[in-house]
């Protein structure tokens, strides 16, 4: 059987309420249920700016015509607008994907600051970026988050062992090809790490040409039979203009059918196989700039 978990990243303000209602009604008319991750604080999207001298970051933005993918307003936050932080101005959009029956989990803090200053963070500055971000899930939803997943699948020894202090269901701070516990300083972590395995949208598009339909053929040859499969959308993106090619992607899923669970729901499956335990690394993958962690 092949199985797909969809990953749903909340990045920005705008993602927040434009594309979690467009996400809803789309995943409802197709009964499907999706895991969604948000980030509650700052939203400084104008600061990625920072990215233009990072190998493959104007290709990309290029490719994918990011102006219109995020939009004008969300590229100047933090940079010529003050940055807005996200779970005040839209907590009933969290709220209403738990309540159309998705699971909720944390994406973080200031994603963007995450996202480009991760290993020039100290562990006290890494400490208070999760807290905030578990205080802020468990003011709105009145509850403790059960699953989180790292802005840009980046992670380092810090936020591992960080991570493992909240006693989390899950975590999903890598790509890679399996489950796996990670290992850190010789120990084996008891957080299980639920890593992407597919690639993005945004990754592939625009690639030697390729429209939506190529892409979403080219997807749905990489799903594999008996094993993980997990894709990660963005609110922003397919919740935004991508959102037909995205449609496309879940009817053709529903067409070949893949069973779709929430990471929550396929976690006790995943927990009765023998995982294996292993260091996590770093790796450059096609179509993204930058390095991501791999497990």
């Amino acid at each position: 059987m092949k199985t797909v978990s969809l990953r749903v990243d909340v990045d920005t303000l705008e993602g927040s309420l434009q594309g979690i209602p467009t996400l809803l009604k789309m995943l409802d008319r197709h009964r499907m249920q999706a895991s969604f991750y948000f980030s509650f604080g700052p939203d400084n999207s104008g600061k990625a700016i920072r990215r233009i001298f990072r190998k493959g970051f104007l290709e990309k933005m290029r490719r994918t015509q990011a102006g219109k993918l995020y939009g004008f307003k969300t590229m100047l936050y933090g940079v010529l607008l003050p940055a807005p932080i996200i779970h005040l101005r839209a907590a009933e959009a969290m709220r209403s994907a738990q309540a159309a029956g998705h699971e909720v989990a944390i994406h973080g803090w200031d994603h963007v600051q995450y996202h480009d200053l991760l290993d020039r963070k100290s562990r006290k500055w890494l400490e208070n970026w999760f807290n905030q971000a578990h205080e802020a899930f468990a003011t709105v939803f009145g509850e403790q988050a059960k699953g989180a997943v790292s802005p840009a699948w980046r992670s380092n020894d810090a936020t591992l062992e960080i991570q493992e202090s909240f006693h989390l269901d899950y975590a999903g701070d890598c790509r890679g090809t399996e489950p796996f516990y990670p290992i850190v300083k010789g120990r084996t972590l008891k957080t299980l790490q639920i890593p992407t395995t597919l690639p993005t949208m945004d990754e592939m598009l625009g690639v030697n040409g390729q429209g939506g339909h190529e892409v979403n053929e080219q997807l749905f040859s990489l799903i594999r039979e008996d094993a993980l499969n997990v894709y990660a959308l963005h609110t922003e993106v397919e919740g935004g203009a991508l959102a037909p090619e995205f449609d496309a992607f879940l009817a053709g899923l529903k067409d070949r059918e893949t069973r779709i669970l929430t990471h929550a729901q396929w976690l006790p499956e995943l927990l009765q196989q023998n995982l294996p335990a292993r260091v996590v690394t770093r790796r450059e993958i096609p179509g993204r700039p930058g390095w991501v962690s791999w497990g």
